[in-house]
């Protein structure tokens, strides 16, 4: 077994909370891109005498509910069963379960487990007893980075080529 020096174990924790807090504030940005493509692709949608009035509409919606709001009008404009609806519903399931993820990441407090590697995510207060402990990789966080991405290019392909405006 190798033997470390004095500040290796230290010098790994560092790098390893720099690589981390690195591919969390990507997270942060591709998830804000996001929200906010789904919110003016809702404006186009929405009906209103202006843009002001979309504008305000869909303003008040947190991403959960942009996300059920753009179901609504696939379930109404879109043929059940078609190639065209079945594309959309994939994209909300994948949308809902990244936004879920976002959550925890979001409003868990961090730190590192630098022996193992890991990056820790913890959900509650540390005097609870329903604490959740979650450990990624440096690689399980650039994964969901990565399904962040596509999921903006995603929505990008399913405007362009199924558009649901009128």
């Amino acid at each position: 077994m190798e033997e470390l020096t004095l500040g290796e174990p230290w010098e790994r924790r560092d790098a390893l909370e720099e690589q981390a807090a690195s591919v969390l504030g990507h997270m942060l940005f591709a998830f804000s891109l996001l929200d906010v493509n789904l919110g003016l692709y809702l404006e186009a949608l929405e009906y209103g005498e202006t843009i002001a009035c979309r504008t305000e509409a869909v303003e008040k919606l947190n991403f959960h509910r942009r996300i059920v709001r753009l179901e609504k009008h696939v379930e109404g404009r879109l043929p059940a069963g078609s190639e065209r609806r079945r594309a959309y519903e994939a994209w909300i399931q994948r949308a809902q379960s990244v936004r879920l993820q976002r959550n925890d990441l979001v409003h868990g407090r961090w730190g590192v487990e630098a022996r193992k590697g890991k990056v820790v995510n913890v959900l509650g207060l540390p005097t609870s007893g329903n604490q959740q402990v979650y450990e990624y990789s440096i690689e399980q966080l650039k994964d969901v980075l990565c399904e962040l991405r596509e999921l903006l290019e995603e929505l990008a392909r399913l405007r362009s080529d199924w558009p649901l405006e009128s």
